[in-house]
């Protein structure tokens, strides 16, 4: 859904100071607070009697939030289920009011918060479609091209015509997040919603959201995927019961979620009685180019030393790409562990994990360990990169989450321009290219599909333009009739007419030297040829060819022409540098 500019309790001087700041999204002290009654008859009199019954406990949601978000910008928000993640969003897109708190949300906002919201459930696609458009004050004519907009986007074809109660999870993710788009939003907030769509659909809904934030678009992004937040946000908040315990780089933020998660998975299962393992954190151990490692753990086994290749230490490994490279960690036990598990991650500059596996994964097996035991593990592999900066991450732990010591980011390495490659991945390709003679005849399904409206008959005005391809320019006038030049290689589409057929054709050429160069036009139907016409004046010829038989409901024309010519290299007075075949007047399928 969207709305309009929100404010709740907003002091003067804040206004001013927001305006100066461009904040699109500032939060001042807000807290939300649920009643958590007893029972039925609780719930009755704080409905009847507009009071809390005595004793009544309160769930707190959010305690004392503060986070201000810049015009332009992506706010990641992560955190635990039950942290308050989706509570901040529902109060940012005025869905929840708060219990204190000051809230300033400049601009026109979309939010994709919880499945099926602002859906009528017996309404269909299109229905809802128009319904929401109403309700976000679009006149009609805006709400058809939206319609159109959003169906070409969410691709649910003949679906939008069916109730929307009868929606998959991801269809409805695939509407919602369409019309949300839609509305050209100031502000996007978008839940854990993505997560239930495919996952085709999903990286186009991160493209989208990246053209978005390119448009200045400003985003709040709830997510528990740490890649994805990593991806797409500049700065990051960890929520954890209410609270803001983390903000700052996605990086950094990630690295405190990782530490809490391993946390909480170390402690769970553990006897009753037993002390939990206590986990330390060292920040900026070592710093290299622009990264600066850090690690936690309970530290029963440490990791102390690492390197990557034949680098000496303190040099930044630069690898050519695809190279065998040898990750290598020594780990020394102070502990006895029965079964450690030892694993590498890589990471790109953003954060994003591209690459990461371990012993357990691999089922590798690994020896007990003893106090004072030491053990060299060594992950050889090439190096599918493509060029630029990234990380290498070591860790040894138990198969159940339990972390002895994870260095994040211990060492930057480079790998080497590919210019071959782009993205991240530079993995090992064969191309092979084998030349296929043509047996096909006559229009494939997606011409027809492309063209089913196309009409028997073409003039060169602005109608004929959808049904145009290849090389043709901007029609033109000569004696009240309407013309358009056609280039070296320029394809038309039209509807055949039943029974058998004609091609007509109007055609003229006006190359200056036409006398002594003579211009040949060569005419294919759907890639046959079916005849030439050759020019040796200026005047307008109009040719009629017979259509090939069985060729489909919808037929394409080519026209050939050669030579081509530029006007520029016969006068050189001209500024005119479009390469020009013949001018066509009309092209026409006829029934004979």
């Amino acid at each position: 859904m969207m709305r309009a500019v929100a404010s709740f309790s907003m002091r003067a001087a804040d206004l001013r100071m927001m305006s100066e700041a461009r904040l699109a999204v500032e939060v001042v002290g807000l807290t939300k607070r649920y009643p958590a009654a007893r029972g039925s008859w609780d719930r009755l009199r704080r409905l009847l009697l507009s009071e809390a019954p005595r004793g009544e406990r309160e769930f707190v949601a959010l305690d004392s939030v503060s986070l201000a978000v810049p015009r332009g910008t992506a706010l990641g928000v992560i955190g635990p289920n039950g942290a308050g993640k989706s509570t901040l969003l529902k109060i940012l897109a005025g869905i929840v009011q708060p219990t204190a708190g000051e809230v300033r949300v400049a601009g026109t906002v979309a939010s994709i918060i919880e499945l099926g919201t602002g859906f009528h459930p017996e309404f269909t696609g299109r229905e809802n479609v128009f319904m929401n458009a109403a309700l976000m004050g679009f006149p009609p004519g805006h709400a058809q091209t939206m319609y159109d907009e959003i169906a070409a986007f969410c691709e649910l074809g003949r679906y939008m015509d069916m109730p929307v109660k009868t929606y998959s999870s991801g269809m409805f993710v695939r509407l919602a997040f369409a019309l949300a788009i839609s509305a050209r939003p100031d502000i996007l907030l978008v839940d854990e919603a993505l997560a239930v769509g495919d996952a085709v659909f999903a990286h186009r809904c991160l493209g989208r959201i990246s053209e978005m934030r390119e448009a200045g678009v400003t985003i709040v992004f709830v997510s528990h995927d740490t890649n994805m937040v990593a991806q797409v946000c500049d700065r990051a908040v960890l929520l954890d019961r209410g609270r803001i315990v983390a903000e700052g780089p996605p990086r950094d933020v990630v690295h405190d979620y990782l530490l809490r998660v391993a946390e909480r998975l170390t402690t769970t299962g553990q006897p009753t009685g037993r002390l939990p393992a206590r986990f330390h954190e060292i920040g900026a151990v070592e710093t290299g180019g622009e990264t600066q490692e850090r690690r936690f753990g309970s530290f029963e086994a440490r990791i102390t030393d690492i390197s990557i290749g034949d680098t000496p230490p303190g040099q930044i490994p630069r690898l050519p790409p695809g190279q065998t490279t040898a990750f290598r960690m020594t780990v020394r036990f102070d502990a006895p562990v029965q079964a450690p598990v030892f694993g590498v991650m890589i990471r790109n500059r953003a954060g994003l994990e591209v690459f990461g596996t371990n012993t357990h994964l691999r089922k590798t097996p690994t020896e007990p360990a003893a106090p004072g035991d030491l053990a060299e593990v060594t992950f050889e592999m090439p190096v599918h990169l493509t060029g630029g900066t990234y990380t290498a991450s070591f860790a040894v732990h138990t198969a159940d989450g339990h972390y002895f010591d994870y260095r994040t980011d211990a060492r930057i390495f480079e790998v080497a321009d590919t210019p071959e490659a782009g993205g991240i991945a530079n993995l090992p390709v064969t191309v092979t290219i084998r030349r296929r003679a043509n047996t096909a005849s006559g229009p494939d399904d997606m011409t027809e599909t492309l063209y089913a409206d196309a009409p028997a008959s073409l003039c060169m005005d602005s109608t004929a333009e959808p049904f145009l391809a290849g090389e043709w320019y901007a029609s033109e006038l000569e004696a009240g009739r309407t013309y358009r030049w056609a280039g070296q290689h320029a394809q038309a589409f039209l509807r055949r007419p039943s029974g058998r057929a004609c091609l007509a054709i109007e055609l003229r050429s006006t190359h200056p030297r036409v006398d002594a160069e003579h211009q040949t036009v060569m005419i294919r139907i759907n890639g046959v040829a079916v005849g030439t016409a050759c020019l040796r004046d200026h005047e307008w010829h109009r040719l009629e060819l017979a259509v090939p038989a069985g060729d489909g409901p919808v037929v394409q024309v080519t026209l050939d022409t050669s030579p081509a010519w530029v006007p520029s290299e016969y006068a050189p007075e001209s500024t005119d540098t479009r390469v020009l075949g013949v001018m066509v007047r009309r092209i026409e399928l006829l029934a004979r």
